[in-house]
């Protein structure tokens, strides 16, 4: 399907619903796409287009659309992740048909002796796949989809590679099919399998270095053994937002003698958070928070499970 056609079939099942008033939710990349799917709709229904960053299904802004009158939220990007939403959604992904096979033959050698493979994606590459499957099959290697808590066979989230989790004992290493390393990242800190990534843009089919964020990882712990006040940030977000893991982790770190606040904003960054003077920032949010931006913040920054990793709860 080309991209005509995916906007078609969208402006086909939103009319279908016959909505008053939509609300348009798209990431960052596909803003380009808003003014075209403003102009097909336009004469049908009214549209409001949200130009709030996106960082994913869990960032829903389904408050924002039944505040404006909006009947129906259209979120363009992202399977389906919150489950009670306050206005009537649908969740249409940008798939990319990408044919991984070319870039797999030109560097098979690269995954060496490995031979059983967990193979990744995200969910603008999930029909790229099979045809990855279907190819490192008929080459002899025994291919593994793990299958998620919240996902497709095969994908991971930012903050949930549970599917890969899924079949660790069963391979040799990972591969994970699309670019940069924000989602691979994600896996490297739970596992020490070996991950490569095949990239469509960059072709070429690489092992992920993830090192330094292990480091940064193991410096954030340490520190945090060392913390006498701890700061637990709770984000607004719909599908990130967690008060009641926020204020058991409170009781827990009070239990252990520590200074304890709760702290809660939308988008959670280091200049709201100057002048806070604790000695430790645990996140409940999204994950990748205390991933890439660990150092990015004046106190160590954990997640709530590395917290537990160093008190020795759950």
């Amino acid at each position: 399907m080309d991209e005509q056609e995916r906007i078609g079939n969208i402006i086909s099942k939103i009319l279908d619903e016959n909505p008053d008033r939509v609300f348009l939710q798209v990431p960052d990349g596909l803003k380009k796409k808003i003014k075209v799917l403003e102009d097909r709709l336009d004469d049908e229904v009214e549209v409001v287009a949200s130009l709030e960053p996106c960082y994913g299904a869990c960032d829903i802004k389904d408050i924002e659309a039944r505040n404006l009158g909006c009947d129906l939220l259209v979120h363009i990007g992202h399977t389906r992740f919150c489950r009670d939403e306050e206005v009537k959604t649908m969740y249409f992904p940008w798939y990319y048909d990408m044919d991984p096979v070319p870039v797999l033959k030109s560097s098979l050698g690269v995954l060496g002796d490995y031979r059983k493979i967990g193979l990744l994606t995200t969910a603008n590459f999930l029909h790229s796949l099979e045809k990855a499957r279907g190819f490192l099959e008929s080459k002899g290697f025994e291919i593994f989809l793990g299958e998620g808590k919240r996902t497709e066979k095969g994908q991971i989230l930012g903050c949930d590679v549970s599917s890969a989790l899924s079949v660790e004992d069963k391979v040799d290493c990972y591969v994970y099919i699309g670019s940069g390393k924000f989602h691979p990242l994600g896996l490297a800190l739970k596992t020490d399998k070996p991950i490569f990534r095949l990239d469509f843009e960059e072709k070429n089919l690489l092992k992920l270095d993830f090192d330094r964020f292990k480091r940064q990882q193991i410096v954030a712990k340490e520190n945090a053994r060392q913390a006498e006040s701890f700061g637990i940030v709770i984000t607004t977000k719909k599908g990130q937002s967690m008060p009641d893991v926020a204020f058991e982790l409170r009781k827990k770190l009070l239990d252990c003698g520590k200074d304890v606040y709760i702290f809660v904003m939308d988008e959670i960054t280091k200049d709201k958070l100057e002048g806070i003077d604790v000695d430790c920032l645990v996140n409940t949010a999204c994950p990748r928070i205390a991933v890439e931006h660990r150092t990015g913040f004046r106190q160590p920054v954990l997640n709530k499970d590395e917290v537990g990793d160093i008190f020795g709860f759950e």
